[in-house]
């Protein structure tokens, strides 16, 4: 098992892959986390879910034993910023050199893009005519990239979205049976069915090593779910403290959850608790078996990943 992703200080500790781009294009990338039992493929793929988190920057999956509702395999995939078609050509490795991704048939394989082009429309504005159209509005028209949508349950939203049309090719044509989410939408769901109580003022933030993304409620309505990119602490408080100012937020009043790659030993952290009064760390659900293996890691690293995996 390896861990090498986290906040160690104020700027994160991300150390992408010692390889150049032409090593990359050879399928060259290793996990940054690499978490599994003793036989993974011993597992019966008939009781087994995948599900895989794609991003411009990650891939992230996990395998989940249903039967028992424990995690067979985490792997966290993670490179620096790269231009033109590169992540294509990395996820493409990846699908092709991972032994999980490669040869375990699971009954069920979920999609989840984490890509920062969306917008919630209401309900009774929607219309699938409008999908290229507003997208095109806020993001430009530049990107000849799929605009998809979906309805979220239990809100009266529907997300709709652009993917990078290679990325989405590449991931039917391997998994032609999968169903895909956009990760807000998966969020969405998964704070109505895991968030028992429905604070005043309510915060998410989800940590990755060069990106932040933040989900923003007012007594269960949503506020705000985007993403927001960082170098270091400032930036992160910049980001926190503007929405607290832009959507009139008491920090006296408001929880902060924090999930994802941020330690608690930390100076990211230590300036949190200056400006932040009421912070707690995502947990998982008592529903998920931890395994010995997962235990070795901070609890809220994989929350997020592992509460998607159930309520998909």
């Amino acid at each position: 098992m390896r861990g090498s992703c986290s906040l160690n200080g104020n700027k994160p500790s991300f150390h992408p892959p010692n390889c150049s781009i032409i090593a990359i294009r050879f399928m060259n990338i290793r996990p940054d986390f690499d978490i599994h039992n003793e036989n993974p493929h011993g597992e019966d793929p008939t009781q087994c879910r995948l599900l895989i988190e794609v991003g411009a920057c990650s891939l992230i999956f996990v395998l989940l034993n249903v039967r028992g509702m424990r995690p067979v395999a985490i792997r966290v995939f993670q490179w620096p910023q790269l231009k033109t078609n590169e992540p294509e050509t990395i996820v493409r490795g990846i699908l092709e050199s991972d032994p999980i991704l490669r040869g375990f048939d699971a009954s069920e394989t979920f999609l989840v893009y984490n890509f920062p082009e969306s917008n919630l429309i209401p309900e009774k504005f929607f219309g699938t005519d409008m999908k290229r159209p507003v997208t095109d509005l806020i993001y430009g028209d530049l990107s000849s990239d799929l605009v998809l949508d979906e309805k979220i349950p239990w809100f009266e939203f529907h997300n709709v979205y652009r993917v990078p049309a290679r990325i989405h090719f590449l991931m039917q044509e391997k998994f032609q049976n999968a169903r895909f989410w956009h990760f807000y939408s998966l969020q969405l769901k998964c704070f109505k069915m895991f968030t028992a109580k429905e604070d005043p003022s309510y915060m998410k933030a989800f940590f990755y090593p060069d990106k932040m993304l933040l989900m923003v409620c007012k007594s269960g309505q949503l506020q705000l779910i985007q993403h927001f990119e960082y170098l270091d602490s400032k930036d992160v408080l910049y980001h926190l403290l503007n929405c607290c100012h832009q959507l009139k937020m008491s920090r006296e009043e408001l929880v902060l959850e924090l999930a994802g790659m941020i330690e608690k030993k930390s100076a990211l952290y230590e300036d949190l608790e200056l400006y932040f009064l009421n912070i707690r760390f995502d947990s998982m659900e008592d529903s998920i078996k931890m395994t010995d293996e997962l235990m070795q890691f901070p609890n809220h690293f994989f929350s997020s990943l592992l509460k998607m995996t159930i309520c998909v």
